[in-house]
């Protein structure tokens, strides 16, 4: 699962003496239905159904009799996708839009009382080229779509974990997800409470203590501060060249400008208003993006839509709040849970790393430990059954 990707995709790492390849055979139409759960007796098993697009790596064993290879898998609706073509015209709100695209596009068992799609308030009149897939054209009107929550405009993401397909923003997911928030605990140590105590570690639901252990933890990136400059994470500003009206106007945008009022995981900004810095990257927005807009249209009773185009109201916002939530990104790993899902929300504590931790007060390091949205779900089966996450979060630890 992956909040930036449209459908789910996995592999299969085969070492084995029947010859599979030639006898069953394998040529990339073959369908493998996948079930699994957690070995606990109250947790429900997932199923799911994925299509074989690709076999490679395929070498034979030294002795001659046996061979490996990987299958490449993807789910259904990844694979119907890229025979599918749009063109054809949409309107009224995103959300309507797209559910007309998953309904016309893909058949009723993929989607049905399997998409979750949040309401938009926007209004939009499009023709979606013959060039683009169905997932095409929803990654592109996610880029248009607007929530109904005054001040707090959010990105969307279209997603598919085991449930389903989700069509929402992401102040939405981390609402959701942060209705229950489970604890996971990194400690190097035997298995103990974030007071050091030998105790089992403090969890809620139908796991025990060490499915709540992380196993390993890296952090994969947590600021880039030049990116950050060049992406728009402090400040930007958009210039507009409206051919219709023959006017050039400018936008400009600063993380001041949303940050208190955005749903967050994490509690300082990217940028830290300081005298020095300020006459560089904040007086005068930085990250400077040019488009031409022409939000001209037709005006009748059936189509009164204002704006077409939107790109002075939420482009800068966009571009800020996605990357947002991919400055900060941990990877830890979990003895397997199969009920954990893109979009949920965890509690990560890790102790802090320094020779005096243990006189500390507060004992949990900040730049790690907090809140952080899962975005990716691995599931690893072998000798054990294993989970990879990974974690982000929208604003600073410190």
């Amino acid at each position: 699962e992956d909040l930036f990707s449209p459908y789910m995709s996995g592999m299969v790492y085969m070492n084995e003496s029947f010859n599979a390849p030639e006898i069953l055979p394998i040529t990339g139409q073959e369908v493998l239905d996948v079930e699994f759960k957690t070995d606990v007796q109250n947790v429900k098993p997932v199923k799911k159904t994925f299509r074989v697009y690709k076999l490679d790596k395929h070498s034979p064993d030294p002795n001659g009799k046996g061979q490996k290879y990987t299958l490449h898998l993807i789910s259904e609706g990844g694979m119907i996708n890229h025979s599918q073509r749009c063109g054809y015209a949409v309107n009224g709100s995103v959300s309507k839009m797209i559910e007309t695209i998953v309904t016309k596009h893909f058949p009723s068992h993929i989607w049905k009382n399997r998409f979750d799609v949040q309401p938009t308030v926007d209004n939009y009149s499009f023709v979606l080229p013959k060039s683009y897939t169905p997932f095409k054209a929803v990654s592109w009107l996610c880029s248009k779509a607007v929530s109904g929550v005054a001040n707090d405009y959010s990105p969307f993401f279209f997603y598919e974990t085991f449930d389903g397909y989700s069509f929402k923003s992401l102040s939405n997911i981390i609402e959701d997800g942060s209705k229950v928030v489970q604890d996971y605990y990194f400690i190097k140590d035997k298995l103990a409470a974030s007071d050091g105590s030998p105790s089992s570690l403090p969890t809620e639901g139908p796991l025990s203590a060490v499915f709540h252990r992380v196993q390993a933890l890296e952090e994969m990136s947590r600021f880039n501060m030049a990116d950050n400059i060049i992406d728009g994470l402090v400040s930007s500003r958009l210039l507009v060249h409206d051919i219709f009206r023959k006017e050039q106007r400018e936008v400009q945008f600063r993380e001041t400008d949303v940050f208190e009022d955005s749903k967050k995981l994490g509690a300082k900004p990217h940028y830290k208003n300081s005298k020095n810095d300020d006459e560089y990257f904040y007086n005068q927005p930085c990250s400077y993006y040019f488009l031409p807009s022409n939000s001209y249209t037709v005006y009748t009773e059936q189509n009164n839509i204002v704006d077409n185009v939107g790109v002075e109201s939420f482009f800068l916002k966009r571009k800020y709040h996605v990357n947002a939530i991919m400055t900060q990104k941990i990877a830890v790993d979990i003895y397997g849970d199969s009920s954990k899902r893109v979009g949920q929300v965890i509690n990560l504590y890790t102790p802090k790393f320094s020779a005096d931790h243990a006189v500390k007060s507060d004992k949990a390091d900040k730049n790690f430990s907090g809140n952080y949205l899962i975005t990716s779900v691995r599931h690893t089966f072998g000798t054990a059954y294993s989970c990879k996450l990974e974690l982000s979060r929208n604003a600073m630890g410190v």
